[in-house]
């Protein structure tokens, strides 16, 4: 890690023999945010309330350029259609008797389901080329909401920029092209009910606010009859959500087949990590922490770890470490648990 007084326009490595090796350098902010939202996402509903004012999203086009929201409430994972609506420029929302695009967002616009899986252990995703990555939960309540396509996990929200709101936390997606899920990028995370989320003229538009929000904030947008709200704001005030923090790993009471690398978990971005490495089996065995700098290269060993038959381990990882991907290997056949806790 440089240190402050370790200045340069420029930096290069230079070994003392022939080698073959990776140099890579990271740079990044101190993390200066905590975990408590900003008071503009004031009138959001929280994932622990049963209830919230939910509403698909879809910007019109033959040049209509309004926002077309079908309202609804929502109770537990069911949303109840209660009329559509539509956004204009100056920011009115204004009930519409429109069947067609009614129709047409309820067939194109509805949750797609079975996007990710939630399991004991943290959020599959499994992309379009069929590699696999995990990601880190939040709540619990977050688990069945994700599991009924009660929330939306992902949308395009800028050109090539698509947002991904999985488990209590908003991501940074590159298009397929950029490698996709292999360089996400965690942005903020949150305890919200976010139903749906799209953008327009500019502006970074979400349902689910509190059923019965009756507050005054410039944020919250509400139609006349009271039945249709939204939140409007900027992607970039995403960031005063709270940073980014998730509990999970790549194994929770698993049966782990020798030399096998567990999935990657992702590890970059977060402030303070910590690993708590659990060996259920009876015989000592050795676990190796592999770690992965920047999303498509190889696969580095980080540390290892020998664990005796029903011990833990619990490591707190430096501040200066840094990696976008951890994974881990057994030398036996055994059963583990690899629990990660970013804070």
């Amino acid at each position: 890690m440089f240190t402050d007084n370790e200045i340069g326009e420029w930096v290069r490595v230079k070994p003392n023999r022939a080698t073959k090796t990776t140099v890579h350098f990271f740079y990044g902010d101190t993390e200066i945010r905590n975990n408590a939202p900003s008071s503009i996402f004031k009138g959001i509903a929280n994932i622990s309330e049963n209830g919230s004012n939910g509403g698909l999203l879809w910007a019109l086009g033959d040049n209509r350029r309004t926002l077309g929201v079908l309202a609804g409430n929502i109770s537990g994972t069911k949303f109840n259609e209660t009329g559509y609506y539509e956004l204009d420029s100056l920011l009115n929302l204004v009930k519409k008797e429109d069947e067609k695009t009614i129709s047409f967002m309820r067939d194109k616009v509805s949750i797609p389901k079975n996007v990710v899986t939630v399991d004991a252990a943290s959020v599959l995703v499994v992309d379009d080329k069929g590699r696999r990555w995990r990601l880190p939960m939040g709540v619990e309540d977050f688990r069945e909401k994700t599991e009924n396509s009660a929330m939306r996990i992902c949308r395009e929200v800028a050109t090539e920029r698509d947002l991904f709101n999985c488990s209590g936390t908003f991501y940074e997606l590159p298009a397929e092209n950029a490698d996709g899920f292999a360089k996400i990028r965690p942005v903020s995370s949150h305890n919200m009910q976010i139903h749906d989320y799209a953008s327009y003229r500019g502006l970074f538009v979400l349902t689910g606010i509190q059923s019965d929000y009756s507050g005054d904030s410039e944020h919250i947008i509400q139609s006349t009859d009271g039945k249709a709200k939204l939140w409007a704001g900027t992607i970039d005030d995403l960031w005063k959500l709270g940073k980014p923090v998730g509990v999970g790993g790549p194994w929770k009471n698993t049966q782990v087949k020798a030399n096998q690398p567990s999935d990657p978990y992702l590890i970059g971005f977060y402030d303070e990590k910590s690993i708590k490495i659990s060996n259920h089996s009876k015989e000592t065995v050795t676990y190796k922490i592999e770690v992965e700098p920047i999303g498509h290269g190889p696969w580095m060993t980080y540390k290892e770890f020998e664990i005796k038959g029903g011990e833990d381990l619990i490591y707190n990882f430096p501040h200066n470490f840094q990696s976008r991907w951890i994974r881990l290997v057994a030398n036996k056949n055994t059963k583990a648990t690899a629990w990660l806790e970013y804070k």
